[in-house]
């Protein structure tokens, strides 16, 4: 069962992440998959939504904001909607535009994974890959700096382990 989350403070909002994630390939929009291991090198967030979550709505046209302010120093995003039909995915997102990644995890398995039951749900994983924060619940982008985003998660301690980063999620129209 998922949930749409409440707005909360950004003290109450971003915390440190608990536990290594496994990696994830998931189809995009158009078909083509996409591999969270080709996002190594820059921040990168990591946003599960459903496109009925209202809270969802204001947090992917924040976080289409967040990249165009970080153009000087990119900040990534893979948007995943989860447990929803891919043509309705589709048509919400012509809707509105973004300019990162949608990807579908239409059988929840990603998110779960993830420990996603709560939407949105956003991970701040830093240049190589490790979950240093975590929001379960909408959080204003728009109120972050990029330099800001960027210290926390730098000062977030924790790292995975090999085996870890080494696990990878695929889904069933993908085998593995």
């Amino acid at each position: 069962m998922l949930l749409c989350a409440f707005r909360v403070t950004a003290t109450e909002a971003l915390q440190p992440a608990v536990g290594p994630k496994p990696a994830f390939v998931l189809d995009d929009l158009a078909g083509a998959s996409v591999k969270l291991d080709t996002q190594r090198g820059g921040l990168v967030l990591v946003h599960f939504f459903a496109t009925w979550c209202e809270p969802c709505r204001e947090e992917l046209s924040a976080l289409r904001r967040l990249v165009e302010r970080s153009a000087a120093a990119p900040v990534s995003v893979l948007a995943i909607s989860v447990g929803e039909v891919d043509a309705r995915v589709r048509r919400f997102m012509e809707t509105m535009p973004v300019n990162f990644p949608v990807l579908l995890d239409g059988d929840r398995a990603v998110a779960r994974s993830w420990d996603a039951y709560a939407l949105p749900t956003t991970y701040v994983l830093d240049p190589e890959l490790t979950p240093r924060l975590v929001s379960n619940g909408e959080f204003a982008w728009d109120q972050l700096t990029i330099g800001e985003l960027r210290a926390m998660t730098a000062a977030t301690p924790g790292k995975q382990t090999g085996a870890a980063k080494s696990m990878e999620f695929r889904t069933p129209q993908q085998g593995g």
